[in-house]
């Protein structure tokens, strides 16, 4: 009778941990071939509330906070799982480099680092895990921006025909709240976001936070930050923003606006003048003498000094260029590499080419080519010209295409994946 007693409790206590165990990782999304536990969403939304807490942020409500890092780590479970399907991968090597340099850059070593993760209670290899798979997403995300974006000669000349190439100079801040509707919606889904975006127009003209309203209501993949979207020139503003952004000033909010992924409300947080970039331009001729299996690295720095000596003694820089140099690029042009701009050289040669003073020879100095030394022949300071302001507008208009292409092709992956949300209630 006791041993039966004693199985019994035994049996109930195994089913009682069992059950709790169950509840702590409780599966509360499943999301195509992958699942994502209570545990994971816990800890997100934990390490979401330190980093707020640690900037004197304001978080939005426990359901909607929940609600929005339940679909952040659903879009990260279908962006990982279709760049795998793509074959992409990161390996332990590229991880442990990014690792190293994530911890420089907070001036740590990596023990150091692991240390301070720990410290604020993030399980190190959990971030690790999570640096992998933003690693594994931005790779596929650039991938597929590479592919589906391109600025043809007729948008740019179209953008400066609107608004000038000196728009350059100005940027803006926005904010920016979406409500979000469903590829193909409803007659009644469309209803019903369109009442929820008068909802948050009526909240923010009785005075309520614009940033607190994204983080509670916004479907933007900024709301978590209060739908902040940066610093942008007005070719980096959605076209769909940048048609409304001369109507409204400084702390102002658009009316409602209407495109294929919903409804849209912006705010002109901030707007300013940049300032202007003169390019310091650099003419330049150099000789370069490399070692190979013949020449040692003694005996080619020897060299390139017998070449030097030989210019400083009258001889004509040109065609000593032309017998010795062993850079295919100058050689044939005496040396020359033309007008340099800052930053487009290696960093050995560029250190060296901002030290020598204008119609000055350098002494013989070392870069990954090879030995060389160099002459300064002029410098100039030069305003951009149209060819750099064009240019300078496709970049731009090349970032906020595929800004609108990831969003679009995100939104795509999201509806036509297949998530089915666990109710615990």
């Amino acid at each position: 009778m006791k041993q039966a007693i004693l199985s019994f409790l035994l049996c109930s206590f195994f089913s009682l941990v069992q059950a709790q165990s169950s509840y702590i990782d409780s599966i509360i999304a499943i999301v195509e071939d992958d699942v994502i536990t209570n545990s994971e969403l816990g800890q997100k939304v934990n390490q979401i509330r330190k980093e707020f807490s640690s900037k004197g942020r304001n978080l939005p409500s426990n359901s909607s906070l929940n609600s929005q890092v339940l679909e952040l780590l659903i879009t990260q479970s279908i962006l990982v799982q279709e760049a795998k399907n793509r074959g992409a991968n990161v390996t332990d090597t590229q991880l442990n480099s990014t690792m190293q340099n994530l911890a420089k850059r907070n001036n740590k070593t990596l023990a150091q680092f692991r240390d301070a993760l720990m410290a604020n209670g993030l399980e190190y290899n959990t971030f690790r895990e999570d640096v992998r798979k933003e690693m594994i997403i931005n790779s596929l995300k650039s991938s597929y921006a590479r592919q589906n974006t391109d600025i043809s000669d007729q948008e740019v000349n179209d953008f400066i025909s609107r608004n000038g190439s000196d728009t350059n100079s100005l940027e803006y801040r926005l904010s920016h709240i979406l409500i979000a509707i469903p590829d193909g919606a409803s007659t009644d889904q469309l209803t019903q976001a369109r009442l929820k975006s008068e909802e948050v127009i009526s909240k923010l003209n009785a005075g309520e936070s614009f940033s607190q309203l994204a983080a509670e209501y916004s479907a933007g993949s900024n709301a978590i930050e209060g739908g902040d979207l940066g610093w942008r020139k007005l070719a980096e503003i959605p076209s769909l923003f940048a048609n409304i952004i001369h109507d409204i000033e400084v702390d102002e909010v658009s009316s409602t606006l209407r495109s294929a992924s919903g409804f849209h409300i912006v705010k002109l947080t901030e707007k300013r003048d940049s300032e202007l970039v003169i390019v310091e331009q650099t003419s330049v001729r150099h000789i370069l003498i490399k070692p190979d299996k013949l020449v040692s690295n003694e005996q080619a720095k020897q060299k390139l000094i017998d070449v030097r000596d030989q210019f400083l003694s009258g001889s004509d820089f040109a065609e000593l260029a032309k017998e010795y140099s062993d850079d295919p690029g100058s050689k044939g042009l005496g040396g020359d590499l033309g007008w340099v701009e800052k930053g487009t050289m290696v960093p050995a040669f560029e250190k060296v080419l901002i030290a020598t003073p204008t119609g000055e020879t350098s002494e013989v100095f070392r870069s990954r080519f090879g030995w060389h030394f160099l002459q300064i022949q002029d410098r100039k300071k030069v305003d951009e010209t149209d060819e750099s302001k064009r240019k300078k507008i496709r970049e731009q208009l090349q970032a906020q295409k595929q800004r609108e292409v990831l969003e679009v092709w995100q939104r795509r992956l999201r509806d036509q994946a297949f998530v089915k949300i666990i109710d615990e209630s």
